[in-house]
């Protein structure tokens, strides 16, 4: 990226909360088409390939380094809990995946950051 580099980024989370167990490739999503969009998808973990790809709206400096590393954060943890089912429905974050993602240090900030500043993004993935 320009402004952030994913892989320095994915190996720091991964020594810190991973004991470097998580074994992801990662990378820059592609550039989106130009239509106006009313959602954006910041990261995506793929378990067949081991590929995290962060979208490229992210890599911007008004983006807070801190807002990065907690989308990557979050991708991570998909590799340590798989999606599957429960009641008969898909669960993406089950309790487990979301208690440990309140570990991240700038939880609450990146969450409050990404609150008010996704029109910024959104305006950036058009």
């Amino acid at each position: 990226g320009r402004f952030f580099h994913l892989d320095e980024i994915r190996d720091a989370l991964n020594d810190r909360f991973f004991q470097g167990g998580v074994r992801a490739s990662i990378g820059w999503g592609r550039a989106p088409g130009r239509r106006r969009r009313k959602s954006i998808r910041l990261g995506v973990y793929d378990h067949q390939t081991r590929e995290i790809r962060i979208h490229p709206a992210l890599d911007h400096p008004e983006v807070p380094r801190y807002f990065v590393e907690f989308i990557v954060f979050h991708e991570m943890l998909h590799q340590l809990f798989p999606s599957g089912a429960h009641d008969g429905r898909r669960v993406h974050h089950p309790r487990a995946f979301r208690d440990r993602e309140r570990a991240f240090q700038h939880y609450q900030a990146a969450l409050r950051w990404e609150r008010d500043n996704l029109k910024l993004l959104l305006g950036r993935s058009a």
